[in-house]
């Protein structure tokens, strides 16, 4: 089969593009063709179709005309349309697997691949076809103001980094978007939690337009090494959204269990602020930690905490972690209670509850003997659950559904 697969970033930035390119690499080894469509970079992996990627977009340092422009490209990009117009010459996909693609490369390069009747598969790492800023998460808040497509909150609330005009960009967007069809257009969504479909069912897709395929792990790369040396960890972005603070709210109640906090992020100094006010000589920031140094840190925990109070997807995070035989504590918020039984493999708890993380916290720790049974039991799920061949396998099944002449 010749799968084209879309994502915007043809480098590691993330755990979507960790989960990108997973899973070309299980197609490949399945026989399967796949050729990327993404954005040009000099951090990009090397490929045959390069000459096809969109050109780079940095919003972040543009300005004057440029981020006029962008911000066009934003709503509808023709430099991409124009590339997958040239790309399906040369070459002829049996179906569109995109993942992240919004803002640089824009959903203009659905018509192309329309008019050539390919279809298309919709991978959701976040929930942009229903929040105008992906997250459903504004004003340090949980937030469904756009339900019903009033995304005019968007520019309201100035939910886009607190930016009128970059609120405004995202709402039209979205208005225009929809009003081509273009989300609509889409034959299948896979929605990688419970949680994310169900919410695409409940704001208006058709039930049999949304499947589930969870986030798959290769167990066989998360092997623990070291025994748990009584620490618990947080690892990832700093950010509001992950509530880091409650975390440390509950590292304030236990100051006897040592706490690392491995990752950066916007808030990084005011959570500093608050260690050094609070005195919590217990935690430690590690600063931006990766790969194999980072593997080290989850083996050596006796747990690692999940303290969103977001609508978080399946975050790779919890697989990882329970791959390596340590215990999650996790927010009851989006699909992470999915992934936690209870009392098995770690534990749940009510998103935003300092004291109910602290008293996780504690329960586990006081127990050595049962947090490393509970390690056992969350390898076992993953390597049951979440491996490459259930994987492989839903994916091949949800291919034959839409493309049926092409066989798996």
């Amino acid at each position: 089969m010749n799968i084209l697969s879309i994502n915007k970033f043809f480098w590691q930035k993330g755990g979507s593009e960790a989960v990108f390119f997973a899973e070309k690499e299980l197609l490949e080894s399945h026989g399967h063709k796949v050729v990327p469509f993404s954005m040009a970079d000099e951090k990009n992996r090397p490929s045959d179709y390069s000459q096809y990627f969109v050109k780079n977009a940095d919003y972040a340092n543009a300005g004057g005309l440029e981020k006029l422009t962008l911000a066009m490209n934003i709503i509808y990009s023709f430099e991409a349309k124009h590339k997958m117009k040239q790309l399906l010459e040369a070459f002829k996909p049996d179906v569109a697997h995109f993942h992240i693609f919004q803002h640089q490369i824009s959903p203009s390069i659905i018509g192309p691949l329309k008019a050539k009747k390919v279809p298309l598969v919709l991978t959701l790492h976040d929930l942009k076809p229903l929040c105008p800023t992906y997250q459903m998460y504004t004003n340090d808040s949980v937030c469904e103001a756009c339900k019903g497509r009033k995304f005019y909150n968007c520019f309201i609330n100035k939910c886009t980094m607190g930016s009128s005009f970059k609120s405004l960009i995202n709402t039209v967007e979205m208005y225009l978007h929809y009003f081509l069809g273009y989300y609509q257009e889409v034959d299948r969504y896979i929605a990688v939690s419970q949680f994310y479909r169900s919410k695409m069912i409940e704001y208006g897709f058709a039930p049999e337009q949304v499947v589930c395929i969870p986030n798959y792990i290769d167990a066989a790369k998360f092997e623990r090494s070291y025994d748990d040396q009584g620490y618990g960890l947080f690892f990832g972005r700093l950010s509001h959204e992950k509530g880091v603070d409650h975390l440390l709210e509950a590292a304030a109640i236990n100051q006897d269990i040592p706490l690392y906090i491995a990752g950066t992020g916007p808030v990084e100094d005011e959570l500093k602020q608050i260690v050094e006010k609070k005195g919590l000589a217990n935690v430690k920031f590690l600063g931006f930690v990766t790969g194999d140094d980072l593997l080290d840190l989850i083996s050596k925990a006796s747990f690692t905490v999940i303290s969103s109070v977001w609508y978080e997807n399946c975050p790779m995070s919890v697989l990882e972690s329970l791959a390596l035989q340590t215990p999650v504590i996790g927010a009851d918020i989006g699909g992470i209670p999915e992934l936690i039984n209870p009392g098995v493999d770690g534990y749940t708890y009510e998103a935003g509850n300092s004291q109910a993380l602290a008293d996780s916290m504690k329960t586990i720790m006081k127990d050595k003997p049962g947090r490393q049974a509970m390690g056992k039991a969350a390898r076992k799920k993953i390597i049951n659950d979440f491996n490459a061949e259930t994987h492989y396998q839903s994916l091949m099944d949800l291919y034959a559904e839409i493309t049926p002449a092409s066989g798996k």
